[in-house]
């Protein structure tokens, strides 16, 4: 009967290995606790591997867009790959360990609300900083509003827009405001690119609607890919089950779409040239399924390579979130920062591997990790020098904080002290809320860079999904922080200000 046990374990994984890693790096077991796989990961996985379950049957049916292998798994193999999960699961997964224990409210920054008693839906979907018009731009879920202030923090206009804001490209007398269409999980193609003009100062209204029938659109910048003089827009439509990272050419009065990848799952990417002729190659994070960093070569005439380098690949339970490029070691290349923490999916236990890592170029599109610090439900990233010292230090924010131990640790702040080692400090006043998106800007014009946190109410998130968005929520938790930075001060009192 053991060897018997040993056979079946070892079908088991080489089944996992075979069907699992079809569409996405192999998950180990020990990456979920038995009861997230067995009553979370796998009921959802079954439709996707063709297996026949009612329950999954069902759920295939509800969702014509569900992602289906052409090759199914017979009931025996699915058997096999569950008892393989649930046998190599833990029952529980460990604690984070930490590199160091963080120091609690220092004065590096003085802590508080952007505005107090702000009223919201402390839902923040959209922050965004203007340097040349000194403003912030804040966009939230719920209400859908739109809001500007400037940075003596007072409210200048305020706007209700078709649906939750995600971001902003901030231009002359307009802004092109990308709407998310329905900002829960979904795969209906109603996001849209959409440009609002400037009424005198600050007040918006609606010009024209530049670019629809987008799948959950999250994230958009500009360039001229094909150095023809145009700008054009490259688009994340995260989706859900269907989405795409997609490039949108101007085309007269229109744009035409040339898709670059029709996976979902597009959360992020960074305009960068990569290959060394000059011509602007893509970097982009996928965060849905098979979560990667992926490269998109430019042939320098706007026409991007059909087999993309995959850069770095991530487990489908790490719950990418965010990635960054900056030259951390100083030799001239570009690191990757990555950040994983969602945990808002069908395994929701605290995962020791979410937080904040530093992956190192090596030369050659190749990236090692060289640091990584613990962060539950890690959500950002803010990377810059802030103490004026010559290396980068890291803000981060976690929407999935241990809120029963160490609610403190939703923003934490590490300090570089050289050679990929990172002094942590950790803010109580994160208690108050989950936190979510940043933003930076010297707010206070002291010549030192500020921090905006905004929120991510998941109470109010629930209730939203389970209302379908029909009410309007409020809430008493401030929904908008700013750290103002005080290293300057600190500095002077050391007896050494750069």
């Amino acid at each position: 009967m053991a060897g018997c046990d040993r056979t079946g374990g070892a079908d088991g994984e080489q089944l996992a290995r075979a069907y699992c890693a079809a569409c996405h790096a192999f998950p180990e077991p020990q990456l979920l606790d038995k009861a997230s796989w067995q009553a979370g990961v796998l009921p959802q996985m079954a439709p996707r591997l063709g297996v026949s379950a009612d329950s999954s049957l069902n759920a295939s049916r509800r969702n014509p867009h569900l992602m289906v292998l052409t090759e199914a798994a017979s009931q025996e193999s699915w058997a096999k790959i569950v008892r393989y999960y649930r046998d190599g699961a833990p029952d529980t997964l460990p604690d984070q360990s930490l590199p160091a224990e963080p120091q609690l409210d220092p004065d590096l920054f003085r802590t508080g609300p952007f505005v107090p008693r702000m009223e919201g839906t402390a839902i923040i979907t959209l922050l965004k900083t203007d340097t040349v018009r000194e403003r912030v731009f804040v966009g939230e879920a719920g209400s859908n509003r739109f809001r500007i202030f400037d940075w003596n923090r007072h409210l200048l206009s305020s706007l209700t827009v078709g649906s939750p804001p995600t971001d902003l490209i901030i231009e002359g007398d307009h802004v092109l405001m990308l709407e998310s269409g329905i900002l829960d999980p979904n795969d209906q193609p109603r996001g849209r690119l959409v440009r609002y003009d400037f009424v005198g100062a600050d007040s918006l209204r609606l010009g024209r609607v530049l670019i629809d029938s987008l799948f959950r659109p999250v994230f958009v910048r500009q360039a001229d890919f094909d150095g023809d003089g145009q700008q054009d827009f490259l688009i994340c439509e995260y989706g859900d089950n269907r989405g795409r990272l997609a490039l949108y050419r101007h085309a007269g009065s229109r744009y035409e779409r040339q898709i670059l990848d029709a996976s979902p799952g597009a959360i992020r990417f960074e305009i960068r040239d990569m290959t060394g002729d000059e011509s602007p190659d893509i970097v982009a994070l996928f965060a849905q399924g098979d979560e990667r960093i992926v490269l998109f070569e430019n042939n320098g005439r706007g026409r991007f390579s059909r087999r993309p380098r995959i850069l770095a690949r991530f487990p489908p339970v790490y719950g990418s979130m965010y990635f960054a490029m900056h030259d951390f070691n100083g030799d001239g290349r570009l690191d990757i920062v990555y950040v994983n923490g969602d945990n808002f999916d069908f395994s929701r236990v605290l995962k020791p591997y979410h937080g904040v890592r530093i992956l190192e170029s090596e030369g050659d599109h190749t990236f090692r990790e060289r640091f990584f610090f613990p962060v539950y439900g890690a959500a950002r990233a803010e990377v810059a020098d802030f103490d004026k010292d010559g290396d980068l230090d890291v803000l981060t924010t976690s929407t999935f904080a241990d809120v029963e131990r160490h609610p403190e640790r939703g923003i934490m702040f590490l300090e570089n002290v050289g050679g990929y080692v990172f002094r942590p400090y950790a803010f109580t006043i994160a208690s108050v809320n989950r936190w979510n998106l940043t933003a930076t800007a010297d707010v206070n014009r002291d010549g030192w860079m500020d921090v905006l946190v905004g929120a991510m109410d998941l109470e109010n998130v629930a209730t939203l999904q389970r209302r379908g968005g029909r009410r309007q929520l409020a809430t008493d938790r401030d929904p908008l922080l700013l750290f103002e930075n005080r290293m300057r001060t600190r500095s002077a009192v050391q007896g050494g200000a750069p």
